[in-house]
This record gives C-alpha cells, structure tokens and sequence, in this order.
C-alpha cells in the first residue's frame, strides 16, 4: 500500500510539475535584452526620453521665430540631432518594454508641467527676448543633461544603455559649448 501511494504522488507530481515550472520559464524575458531594467537605468532612459523631446518642442518654436540666424541654425540642429537620440532611446523603452503612460517608479515619457510652461513662456517672447529666452534654456538643458548622461555611462547597470550614454555625451558637451558661444554673442546670462 505505501510503494502505491509513493508511486501515486510521483505520478500527480508529474502531472503537475511540468504545467507550473512552464508558466514560470514563460512568465521571463525570451532574451537577455528584454529583461527588466534596473530602478535607476529605468529612470535615466525616462528622463532622457522627457528632456530630449522637451529639447526638440522648444527648437522647433525657436526655429520658426528666432531673431538671431545663428540661433535659428543651433535651433534647426537641435531638432535634428535630438531627434535621431530621441529615437535611440525610445527604441532602448521599447526593448526593455517600458510603458509610455508610467508605471511605478517610472514618470509618463510626456512634458512635465514645468516643461509647458517654460515652452508657454518662450511661444509668447519674440525677437531677441526669445533668442536670449532659448539659449540660456538650452545651456541650463545641457548642462543637467550632461551630468545625467555621465552619470549613466559611468554607474548605468545596462551595458547598452551605458554606451549609448558615453557616445552621446560628446555631442551633448558640443551642444553647450556651442550653446554657450552663441549665448555670449547675443547676451544671455550663463
């Protein structure tokens, strides 16, 4: 009677097992790629994502209405120079399946309310109050965003994310100091 208990639990255990240990292999990530990000890469991609479209929405307006044409230029390349690493970092949210509404921990890849408004301040200034408006905000921009971006290629736990944070930061450094230039030019305060 024992042995046929024995063998009637080792039988329900293999009916059993298989069903569960298959749900939990399932419920992981096919590939390396797509596993879940840690907290703090999760959260330098949101707001990489937030402050790069943020960059581009006030190039776009400072393109159309600049004064100046050397800001009319800085503007034009910001739009096209964010936007190609905008799409880099959305396609990194997309490997890693991070949800463009928020989730815990992560903000809405969407303008925060500051953002509007700055971007509100800016569409209601015209000539050289606008051009000195959008270079002081693009040299304040890049400076925060050059110690984001170095802070993830040196601490990023992701290797990809790591090095898509040390090939831009060059060019983000590019961006200030060419921000700073045309700044100088016309005026602003930094």
């Amino acid at each position: 009677m024992q042995k046929l208990t024995q063998a009637f639990v080792v039988l329900a255990a293999a009916v059993v097992i298989p069903p569960v240990f298959n749900a939990t292999v399932a419920s992981r990530p096919a590939l390396a790629d797509e596993a879940e990000l840690p907290g703090a890469d999760t959260q330098f991609l949101a707001k990489a994502i937030v402050s790069g479209r943020n960059e581009v929405e006030l190039s776009q307006l400072a393109a159309q209405k600049a004064a100046q044409p050397d800001v009319k230029h800085f503007a034009e390349h910001m739009v096209k120079e964010h936007t190609a690493v905008n799409e880099k970092l959305m396609n990194e949210a997309q490997r890693h399946k991070i949800n463009t509404k928020g989730t815990y921990g992560t903000p809405p890849l969407e303008p925060s309310p500051e953002a509007q408004a700055t971007k509100n301040q800016l569409s209601g200034l015209s000539g050289d109050k606008l051009d000195k408006a959008y270079m002081q905000k693009m040299i304040d921009d890049h400076v925060q965003a050059i110690a984001m971006f170095k802070d993830e290629a040196k601490d990023g736990k992701d290797s990809a994310l790591r090095t898509l944070a040390d090939t831009v930061l060059p060019n983000l450094e590019q961006h200030l100091k060419e921000a700073r230039a045309i700044g100088s030019k016309i005026g602003t305060e930094s």
